[in-house]
């Protein structure tokens, strides 16, 4: 059963008893003619325009209640991504949808990101595919439990210091918290500048009172602390160094400590300082969550330019037959990489 994850009022959308306009554009023409005839035969809706993804742009003038857009298209793929994200940038308050070939965690996240307010799978029946027009018209989020759970799974992924009240972060002003979310979370000193419309300099003075109010002296440290305050469900104690209960709750598919293993090796903090061992965790924890994606990319582009290409394929290989092998997405390397990766290590880690 769907879950609605928010009731918007009626008045967002059309009134009770007029007809919904719609817009429909699947993946090619004779897709979106067809689907268009099918829900056309609902009385709620009129259609008034069938398109396909590269023609929506200037037909969305015309704001129909509700956009039905294919995620993928002839035009390219994910093109429906890349006409959604344009849709919302120029006009404020369509209620698109977004359908879905299959309902993976990737998929969902991106499309809300670029802008839907339903996602809508082909393998549902068409019968719920109406409810879902109508709903999404009325201001609600139309998302099935499975789909609600990957958005609040990426959410909670996220680096922050809400609701934290031990330690010492209550030493933080609110900005130095805002600033120290925006460098958990990967973000450059120019990033956060500009998001916050501060001066790269101010930026710099305010991680410099972060570190000395907290203790800590670099972004990875202040990324693990957040997330040691955060992921109770990763239990550190018993360990003579919290680094390697990381390293285990890595392996067992726990995305936060995915990337802070990747960053422990970057930076050599409690751990060796390894590129091949970091690129892997990144990547990881890349592969299994769109949401770090973004953030861990940059570090990676930049590794390989200092990895050999036949270092680079026999990484690749390693996160796709890691990722491919679990359905789940849990990483757990594979003995022979462990070996390649730890052989020099100055700090032995007991599998």
């Amino acid at each position: 059963m769907p879950s609605h994850l928010s009731e918007g009022p009626l008045s967002e959308g059309p009134r009770l008893g007029q007809r919904i306009s719609l817009l429909v554009a699947d993946r090619d023409r004779m897709g979106s003619q067809l689907l268009a005839e099918a829900l056309g035969r609902d009385p709620r809706f009129e259609i008034v325009a069938v398109a396909i993804a590269s023609d929506i742009l200037p037909i969305a003038a015309r704001q129909p209640d509700v956009l039905l857009i294919s995620m993928e298209s002839d035009a390219g793929a994910r093109k429906g991504l890349q006409v959604a994200r344009a849709l919302n940038a120029v006009h404020s308050g369509l209620h698109i949808v977004i359908l879905l070939e299959r309902s993976t965690r990737e998929s969902v996240i991106a499309a809300f990101r670029c802008g839907a307010a339903g996602v809508f799978c082909r393998t549902e029946p068409i019968s719920e595919l109406h409810n879902c027009i109508v709903h999404v018209s009325r201001g609600n989020i139309w998302a099935g439990r499975d789909q609600t759970q990957y958005l609040l799974d990426a959410l909670r992924n996220t680096p922050s210091c809400e609701g934290i009240e031990d330690g010492k972060l209550h030493l933080l002003t609110k900005r130095e918290v805002e600033v120290a979310e925006h460098a958990a979370q990967g973000q450059s000193n120019k990033q956060i500048a500009d998001e916050m419309r501060l001066s790269e300099h101010t930026i710099k003075n305010y991680l410099f009172q972060v570190f000395e109010k907290l203790g800590v002296s670099s972004r990875f440290e202040l990324t693990f602390l957040l997330f040691n305050e955060r992921n109770n469900s990763i239990d550190t104690s018993g360990s003579n160094h919290p680094i390697e209960s990381y390293l285990k709750a890595a392996e067992e598919g726990f995305i936060a400590a995915q990337y802070l293993v990747g960053l422990a090796h970057l930076e050599g903090s409690g751990m060796e300082k390894n590129g091949r061992s970091a690129y892997y965790w990144l990547r990881m924890a890349e592969e299994n969550s769109h949401e770090l994606r973004q953030r861990t990319r940059a570090l990676t582009e930049e590794l390989k330019s200092k990895l050999r290409p036949d270092e680079l394929e026999t990484l690749e290989h390693s996160v796709i037959a890691a990722v491919e092998h679990n359905k789940r997405l849990t990483s757990k390397r594979p003995v022979e990489f462990i070996k390649r990766s730890t052989a020099s290590a100055s700090l032995r880690i007991a599998m």
